[in-house]
């Protein structure tokens, strides 16, 4: 099976311009800028889960691929996958260009290029998410769609099912790869297989706890109450001085 993206070169001139494009300012022209045509030959589907192949769906990956390091954007395509057979396994429909979409990119708010001075790297990453897909042509609903996808993927999975299929496609995919197979994210041995075997892990451990370390030393409070606030405490415990009792103590009331 074909890797996606497999033997794919950037000239230097699209670096170029890709680096460029890192702004805000310029994501609607970023993702725009890849013509279908030019992304390369994607497979069809890994272990028996389709891939999407709308313009929207191939920019988005396009555009993941461009702005992640390589074991970064190999987790997002995993966790589509890993997310689509778990679905399967439950006998839950969702909408998969939606759900590809959130997955290619629901980790860019863990990249500099893309965070925000306080919100947490889910909320960075679905903000950035619902711009470009709108700024693509796509509705308010699919974006929105997409948004909660992203933002829930770290939330407990009863809350990431109120955010709906797509988003619990995300959490669960995105557990299933980060902590591995359990009760809700069953994957059967052989279709895990070929998902590694399409995209590999590239030590996937280490870089990408080193990259929440990273984003925890920069923004340590902004996790409070997800899925890294215990990392981001243990990291830089000097930031968090306020206490829930403190903030009630502080309310302007008499008592």
């Amino acid at each position: 099976m074909q890797e996606l993206y497999a033997g794919y070169s950037w000239n230097r001139t699209r670096r170029r311009l890709c680096s460029a494009a890192l702004s805000l300012g310029t994501l609607s022209w970023m993702l725009k800028g890849f013509a279908t045509d030019a992304v390369p030959v994607m497979p069809k589907e890994v272990a028996g889960v389709s891939i999407p192949r709308s313009p929207a769906a191939i920019r988005a990956a396009a555009y993941a691929r461009q702005s992640c390091p390589d074991y970064l954007f190999n987790h997002c395509m995993r966790t589509f996958l890993i997310g689509a057979l778990s679905m399967r396994r439950q006998s839950l429909s969702y909408n998969s260009e939606d759900a590809f979409i959130a997955a290619a990119l629901h980790d860019l708010g863990l990249l500099p290029a893309f965070a925000s001075k306080s919100q947490s790297f889910e909320i960075d990453g679905a903000d950035v998410a619902e711009k470009l897909t709108r700024d693509d042509g796509l509705s308010a609903e699919e974006a929105d769609r997409v948004w909660r996808a992203i933002a829930f993927h770290d939330a407990r999975f009863v809350i990431a099912r109120r955010g709906g299929p797509e988003a619990m496609l995300v959490a669960l995919g995105a557990g299933g790869d980060v902590d591995g197979p359990g009760p809700d994210t069953d994957v059967d041995k052989k279709q895990l297989a070929e998902v590694l075997a399409a995209f590999p892990r590239l030590k996937f451990k280490n870089r990408f706890t080193l990259l929440l370390i990273d984003h925890c030393k920069r923004k340590p409070t902004s996790q409070r109450g997800t899925w890294l606030e215990g990392l981001c405490r243990e990291e830089v415990p000097g930031a968090w001085t306020d206490t829930v009792e403190k903030e009630i103590m502080a309310a302007p009331y008499d008592e």
